[in-house]
This record gives C-alpha cells, sequence and structure tokens, in this order.
C-alpha cells in the first residue's frame, strides 16, 4: 500500500482543528459554518496531500482496485480518530441532546452513512491529488 496512514491521519486532525478554529472565529461574528463543511473539508485535504505525496512516490497514477483500498484504509483511519475523540465530545449539549432524542441504532446509522461519504469522498480526492502531483512534476 503506497497511502502513509499516520501522515492522512495528521492532516485531517489538522484539517478539523482548523476547522474548529474557523468556527469559533464565524461564531464570533454571529454566523456559523454551512452544515457538513466539518465532515468534508478534512478528508478532502487529507486525500489531496496524501495523493500529491503518492504522485512523487511512484510518478504514476494508482490502478483503480488500489485507490480504492487506499481510500478504504484511510475512511477506517477516519472511523478510529472519530471514535478515539467521541469522549472529548460526550458532555457537550449538542451530543447530550442528540444521545436523548435519537435512538442509539440510528445514531449507529448515521455514523455509518458518514463513513460511506467519507470513503468517497476519499478515493475522489485521492485520484485529483495524484493528478495534480503528476502535473506538478511534469512542470
Amino acid at each position: 500500500m503506497q497511502v502513509n496512514l499516520i501522515r492522512y491521519g495528521l492532516w485531517w486532525m489538522g484539517a478539523t482543528a482548523a476547522m474548529l478554529l474557523a468556527g469559533l472565529l464565524l461564531a464570533q461574528f454571529g454566523t456559523g459554518m454551512p452544515a457538513g463543511l466539518a465532515t468534508v473539508l478534512p478528508p478532502m485535504v487529507a486525500s489531496v496531500a496524501e495523493g500529491m505525496r503518492i504522485a512523487q512516490a511512484t510518478r504514476a497514477p494508482l490502478p483503480g482496485r488500489d485507490a480504492w483500498i487506499c481510500a478504504a484504509a484511510m475512511t477506517g483511519v477516519v472511523a478510529v480518530l472519530t471514535i478515539i475523540q467521541l469522549p472529548l465530545y460526550w458532555n457537550s449539549p449538542m451530543v447530550v441532546e442528540a444521545r436523548e432524542t435519537i435512538p442509539v441504532l440510528y445514531l449507529a446509522g448515521i455514523f455509518m452513512l458518514l463513513l460511506a461519504v467519507i470513503l468517497m469522498i476519499n478515493r475522489l480526492f485521492l485520484g485529483h491529488g495524484i493528478r495534480l502531483g503528476l502535473k506538478r512534476l511534469e512542470e
């Protein structure tokens, strides 16, 4: 596997922290982030960055099957990091309200649906990052 999962995880965590800080900054001005942006943007950033690194290392695009395997592994990293971070959010007002009103089975289903979306984002933007990296190498 050509993908470095530790580097991907660090990129994802950095982008997540940047989204958190941007949300706090926007809250000071009475506005907020668009719904879902904090879910979508960190894997996009991390996938593109990792795709560019893969392009530098291999100097060739990944075959489709290998790209899906890498995207699935990166999605696994997101799932693990999200589960690790869960105790930090467990008692926040929004999570407490969700736990009280939404059955646990539905919350698990929502989590799985979000992971499926993240898998698609990882696959799409991994390929995009590889293409960008190969284009940069040509110049």
